[in-house]
């Protein structure tokens, strides 16, 4: 969109008219109209076409010392022109650069809260010692903000670029601080995956050579199924040791209580595999909770972000109802986040309810076991030494 303007006008009244060139360009950061008017020799067909053609299009033209300069604010209700001039014949044309320098003049004070914005992310990027995942969700929402604005044309397209340039470098510092987390992370997931497989192959090599010490490999699996969830690892890392763990569980119970009847061996498998499905489920839970919780301190945030602006006396009418429309889709936002984190979290505890009775109910039914395969032993001893009795 143009700022700078070239026409013919009139200097003085109706009846003592002069005709006099003129040249009025807008200053979008002061919010104010330059007007430079050209009388007497000045006033030629010749320099007004060097205007025309060369300064409205943002070269430079030398004015002549003979001219009058005037700087006023711009406004909906006043003229674009100094007091005492005026173009008659250009009243529509005033009216139409009028109405679109405004626009220019509020499209530019949008970008400049988006660069003061901006401003405020990168000295919190240049802060971080390492990465921030809620940091990148911000850099994210101000992506989606500034997309917004965009795609309804309120943003020029210089202003755009270089917003989208401050803030594709911020989301490059984030990534080489990802990287670096993400490097050390896989160490140590790596570390932990290893000493894991080292115990698991332990137990799968006494099921295959059916090496006893039944007890003693159930308890560490208990212990690997523990670790398991708290231990940094990869998904697939974590998806193949879940697999493996349960396999090995079954088959050290199996050499343990020895095979059940079908109808046992069907309601001991169920129930294993049932404990099973419910840890992963319960550990599903977590993470999505911790996700969900992660996402309302994030709108939180942006919510008294928000309100703080709202609340700023130097807010102008078109900031102070974009942040009022932006903080009620916040605060609508989170109303739902909030109530969907209770119900998670409700779930959460009826699951770990349930865990903890089928885990009384699994030590309760092993020891019972224990208990009546080691009565028949005693009850044997007996016998025999009856029977020593009576042959003397």
């Amino acid at each position: 969109m143009k700022t700078k303007l070239v026409l013919w006008g009139q200097k003085g009244t109706e009846e003592n008219a002069e005709k006099v060139l003129i040249a009025i360009e807008l200053n979008a950061d002061d919010n104010c109209v330059e007007s430079w008017i050209f009388e007497t020799e000045a006033a030629n067909e010749t320099f007004a076409d060097q205007l025309m053609n060369n300064w409205r299009k943002g070269e430079a033209v030398a004015f002549p010392e003979t001219h009058q300069y005037s700087k006023k604010e711009l406004s909906a209700s006043g003229s674009l022109l100094p007091e005492d001039i005026s173009a008659k014949d250009k009243e529509d044309l005033m009216k139409r650069t009028q109405t679109e320098w405004l626009f220019v003049v509020l499209s530019t004070k949008l970008f400049k809260t988006y660069e003061s914005e901006l401003d405020e992310l990168q000295e919190r990027v240049e802060k971080l010692p390492k990465y921030n995942k809620e940091m990148w969700e911000e850099l994210k929402t101000f992506q989606t903000k500034i997309q917004t604005q965009v795609q309804e044309q309120n943003l020029f397209r210089e202003h755009t670029n270089i917003l989208r340039d401050r803030l594709n470098e911020l989301f490059g510092s984030l990534k080489k601080l990802r990287e670096v987390e993400d490097n050390a992370f896989e160490s140590a997931a790596k570390e932990a995956f290893e000493k894991i497989v080292h115990v698991l192959n332990q137990v799968e090599e006494a099921v295959e050579k059916n090496i006893g010490e039944w007890a003693k490999w159930f308890d560490k699996l208990k212990i690997l199924q523990t670790d398991l969830k708290i231990v940094k690892l990869t998904r697939e890392g974590r998806t193949e040791l879940w697999a493996r763990i349960d396999k090995a569980f079954k088959e050290v119970k199996d050499r343990r209580f020895g095979a059940s009847p079908s109808s046992k061996e069907s309601s001991n498998s169920g129930s294993g595999s049932a404990e099973t499905r419910l840890q992963r489920r319960i550990e599903g839970l977590r993470q999505a909770i911790q996700k969900m919780d992660n996402s309302v301190g994030r709108d939180e945030k942006d919510l008294d972000f928000q309100q703080k602006k709202l609340n700023s006396s130097t807010a102008t009418q078109l900031e102070t109802q974009l942040r009022e429309v932006r903080a009620k889709m916040i605060q609508d936002r989170l109303n739902s986040k909030i109530e969907k984190l209770a119900d998670m979290n409700k779930t959460l505890a009826d699951l770990e309810a349930r865990l903890t009775r089928i885990l009384a109910k699994t030590a309760t039914a092993e020891d019972l076991k224990v208990a009546d395969e080691e009565a028949p032993a005693e009850e044997i001893k007996i016998v025999e030494e009856e029977n020593e009795n009576s042959a003397e």
